[in-house]
């Protein structure tokens, strides 16, 4: 009986870690395909939706009891980027994600088998559970104005060094953060989300130089330029 139980776990175990496998390398192949220089190419993915769907099904029906924290963290932020996506898929043509009424907090989808909104998933979810700035580096929010998509999926072992990666790659972007002669400016990200980056001790200039490679000086006044809301489409006249 003990052998016949430990068996049925071990299956368990290996179609529950078979099932994980097949989404990240399912959504590192979509992004592959579709990501372009940054920007989405949402006509493409309009013309063969099948992937896109198989994945957010695979996100309403994923197993995330039992997951590591790795691998949680990893599947909670691929989720809610599909999610994005395939909102604005679905809903083309549009002009930004506020063509489409409830984009963020209102319209709900199947995650792990809870009915959320992205602003849900996003806050109460993964930023809840961990609570990393470099997260808003990576989250892709269907808009110019958010940093440029990586074409490669967010995987569990490697969500560290790629968090790391793309936090510097984008905190040296001169649009993203820009540095004039005598002060910067920076995404409202750092306004909405301000208690993200700062503490007893540090600023808002702190925490980007840490990723900085040219320093802002220390003399540097910060101020925030207005969020293009534009859509992220890679057929778009904007370029990054």
């Amino acid at each position: 009986m003990k052998t016949l139980l430990a068996a049925l776990l071990s299956l368990a175990f290996f179609q529950t870690q078979a099932q994980s496998d097949s989404f990240f390398e399912d959504m590192h192949r979509f992004l592959q395909s579709n990501v372009k220089a940054g920007l989405i190419d949402y006509e493409q993915i309009k013309e063969d939706p099948n992937l896109m769907n198989s994945l957010t099904q695979q996100v309403a029906d994923y197993l995330i009891a039992g997951k590591n924290p790795q691998e949680q963290k990893a599947f909670y932020t691929n989720a809610y980027n599909i999610l994005v996506i395939s909102q604005v898929v679905n809903n083309l043509p549009i002009k930004g994600p506020w063509d489409v009424d409830g984009f963020f907090d209102a319209n709900k989808f199947e995650v792990a088998g809870r009915m959320v909104t992205l602003d849900e998933l996003e806050k109460d979810i993964l930023f809840s559970a961990f609570p990393d700035p470099r997260l808003h580096f990576v989250l892709v929010c269907a808009a110019i104005g958010c940093p440029p998509i990586a074409d490669y999926v967010y995987a569990p072992d490697s969500l560290e060094s790629t968090l790391d990666q793309k936090t510097t790659e984008v905190l040296n972007i001169d649009w993203y953060v820009r540095v004039y002669k005598n002060k910067t400016s920076v995404s409202k990200v750092f306004d909405w989300y301000r208690k993200d980056f700062v503490s007893d001790s540090t600023d808002i200039k702190d925490y980007i130089n840490q990723y900085r490679e040219i320093l802002i000086p220390e003399t540097h006044s910060m101020d925030i330029y207005d969020y293009n809301w534009e859509l992220n489409d890679s057929k778009s006249r904007f370029r990054y």
